[in-house]
């Protein structure tokens, strides 16, 4: 199993369809993404177009801010199915004041479970020149992340 970190601007979108459910009703379903945009305007059209292709009528964006974490850990394990906020104490010696920093960084990481996220965030931060303790690990309700890809993404990489 191996772990791909990205580094972005993220948006955490909250939104509501309607769909058709298992007894022929309909049913309002609430659903969150993080997307990879630039803008406001472009997460909100890639989040509508991404769920219109579950719902049985209009989308709704309910919410729409951008996220508290700057970077995203993807795995590439089929049982990575949940997503988890992971918060890391990072404590950099300061040279100049002769005194020890502390800095809380957020990321968000694919995995399994509470004990997978915590292996790929000790994964994430093995090359980290920097001492560091996970502080928290929360389980999200995200449903999908909407990576930005290129077509120059998409090609296959040559041997």
């Amino acid at each position: 199993m191996a772990i791909r970190c990205k580094a972005s601007m993220w948006f955490e979108a909250k939104v509501s369809y309607e769909m058709m459910a298992e007894e022929g009703m309909m049913k309002t379903v609430k659903m969150e993404f993080v997307i990879d945009a630039l803008t406001f305007g472009e997460a909100e059209k890639r989040v509508m177009e991404e769920a219109s292709a579950y719902a049985s009528g209009g989308v709704n964006v309910l919410t729409l801010k951008i996220a508290t974490f700057k970077e995203i850990c993807f795995s590439d394990s089929e049982e990575a199915d949940k997503w988890y906020k992971v918060k890391i104490n990072q404590v950099i010696f300061d040279e100049k004041s002769e005194k020890e920093k502390h800095t809380m960084i957020n990321i968000l990481v694919q995995a399994s479970s509470l004990k997978n996220a915590q292996q790929n965030t000790e994964e994430y931060m093995h090359g980290s020149l920097a001492d560091y303790t996970i502080a928290s690990v929360t389980e999200t309700n995200i449903y999908d992340v909407l990576e930005y890809t290129t077509i120059e993404d998409e090609k296959p990489m040559a041997d």
